[in-house]
């Protein structure tokens, strides 16, 4: 099946859309619907009010999973991060955020993911670019408005500063737009909230989702662990193969793919910073280990293993979300 998606043809990108809903098809026989927490901000509040029908929230899973993996294809085709051209990447993706099983509600984390697809494409841009003011203030804007509606993502400004340094020289005024975008989506929220006659700051939601200790489930099945450790595992295998991804590359493929580590860093860093569900945060993962281990694969001239071990895990996936799997 991978080798379908080897190849960059547009009816190929299509098909990503049928291998979606294959691998989320339980997600329309049991479907989910995320439940709203009370910390949440009003922008949550009232989409997931719009949208507060299960099946509806599996469909647009499918549709929004669906457009970030074209994006991510698009993505690591035209900054040809690799010597192949493929659609791996995309396909790695549909993967990584189907493979655990609380990952089939739509949550605020999955919903982050696309603007923080959106960021990346926009800081990739910037590199050398004279003038690259609508692409900062851009990126800083996706990851303001990432960060409403998955509240650890407000820790990615920071890692965005650090990327853009590492893409470009990252000039005062540059900085200035950066953050201007940055804080944009807020001046929007405490807006709403000063004409709705609320409080602008919930100092609460700071007690609840900041410095605290991660909180780790004890009650999970089996399969489940197996589901975390094969993304976990893969974190380490791309962390191994830092040499592989990067060596006979030119600098540009050098710079965007330690992006992606700085990425990986961060979605470390804010899980011990903040208290957050622990599996839901494997979300955040999901982008740059999805370019990252389509690199692997897509330079990789060990196609039978791969095939053998992506068998294995859309197995593991059908399995536990039919509950055919109960260990």
């Amino acid at each position: 099946m991978l080798e379908i998606f080897r190849k960059n043809l547009f009816i190929n990108s299509l098909l990503l859309l049928p291998y979606t809903i294959l691998v989320r098809l339980a997600t329309f026989f049991y479907p989910q619907k995320y439940q709203v927490q009370e910390s949440s901000n009003e922008i949550i509040k009232g989409l997931y009010s719009l949208i507060d029908f299960p099946v509806l929230q599996s469909i647009i899973s499918v549709l929004l999973i669906f457009i970030h993996a074209i994006i991510i294809n698009h993505t690591f085709i035209k900054h040809r991060l690799s010597r192949e051209i493929t659609l791996l990447p995309g396909l790695i993706y549909v993967v990584f955020v189907t493979v655990v099983m609380d990952f089939t509600v739509l949550s605020p984390a999955l919903l982050g993911n696309t603007f923080i697809i959106f960021a990346l494409t926009n800081l990739f841009k910037t590199y050398k670019l004279p003038n690259a003011a609508a692409f900062i203030f851009n990126a800083g804007f996706y990851i303001g408005v990432a960060s409403l509606f998955y509240t650890p993502y407000v820790f990615m400004v920071f890692f965005g500063v650090i990327i853009l340094l590492l893409l470009r020289s990252f000039k005062l005024l540059e900085k200035l737009q950066y953050f201007s975008g940055f804080f944009i989506p807020y001046i929007f929220l405490f807006t709403y909230r000063y004409m709705s006659d609320i409080s602008l700051m919930d100092m609460s939601v700071l007690k609840e989702v900041f410095f605290r200790l991660p909180l780790f489930e004890s009650n999970f099945l089996i399969v489940n662990y197996f589901s975390i450790g094969f993304i976990l595992l893969s974190v380490l295998v791309c962390i191994f193969n830092y040499g592989t991804l990067t060596g006979k590359k030119i600098i540009q493929v050098q710079k965007k793919v330690a992006v992606l580590y700085w990425i990986l860093l961060y979605s470390l860093i804010s899980f011990l910073i903040f208290s957050t569900d622990g599996s839901m945060h494997l979300l955040t993962l999901a982008i740059p280990l999805s370019i990252l281990t389509g690199i692997l694969i897509s330079d990789s001239k060990s196609k039978i293993s791969h095939e053998l071990l992506h068998f294995m895990i859309l197995g593991l996936i059908l399995l536990t979300q039919f509950k055919l799997l109960v260990i």
